[in-house]
């Protein structure tokens, strides 16, 4: 009985991630959550007591995924643009599928929600690896904190801003994901010297 319930848990919680973070339906109701899991709105509740507590289970699952595919990349022993080659691949595969959740990310700390956990000690070193970049003259020297701002922008900009940007070029959605897979080449070129 217990492996049952745990997987009617992460069934859950895998229907509203993706309601929540690759449709983009973040107000999505109980029932909507409900009707998406093919479960009733009764089991929903039993699980999570309401619809905010299953955001926040699902929010912090994905936000502590996102981290820790990040420093995984990020803190790994490899050559610095390799290094940044796979983060921006890992980045992009993140994002096409939940375009939604660096917008909720986002929300939630303009809304004054704070994190547990503390990321400084981690990009410390990672600003330190920028630094010695620059002093190789692999990267325009800048503050670091800019190389490491233009890298996030650069991967994350084309999905907040997707039907924006779809309706400025008249692109349709095989278009806009032909764009899309063009972006590591981009981003590589503007960040690094020739």
């Amino acid at each position: 009985m217990a492996a049952k319930d745990k997987k009617t848990e992460q069934h859950i919680i895998d229907t509203a991630m993706h309601v929540f973070f690759t449709e983009g339906r973040l107000h999505a109701t109980t029932q909507d959550l409900a009707d998406a899991a093919g479960v009733n709105r009764t089991l929903i509740h039993y699980y999570f007591k309401s619809r905010d507590q299953l955001f926040d289970a699902v929010f912090e699952k994905a936000r502590l995924e996102s981290i820790r595919e990040s420093q995984s990349v990020l803190g790994a022993a490899l050559p610095f643009r390799e290094k940044i080659e796979q983060f921006v691949d890992v980045f992009l595969t993140r994002l096409q599928t939940y375009p939604y959740l660096e917008i909720s990310m986002t929300t939630s700390m303009h809304n004054g929600h704070s994190f547990k956990d503390d990321p400084e000690m981690f990009m410390q070193h990672f600003l330190r690896e920028v630094e010695q970049e620059m002093d190789k003259g692999t990267i325009q020297r800048s503050n670091p904190v800019h190389f490491i701002m233009n890298l996030f922008s650069l991967v994350i900009y084309p999905f907040i801003v997707k039907p924006l940007n779809q309706h400025l070029f008249g692109l349709n959605e095989q278009e806009y994901e032909k764009i899309v897979k063009e972006r590591k080449t981009v981003i590589l070129d503007m960040l690094f010297n020739k």
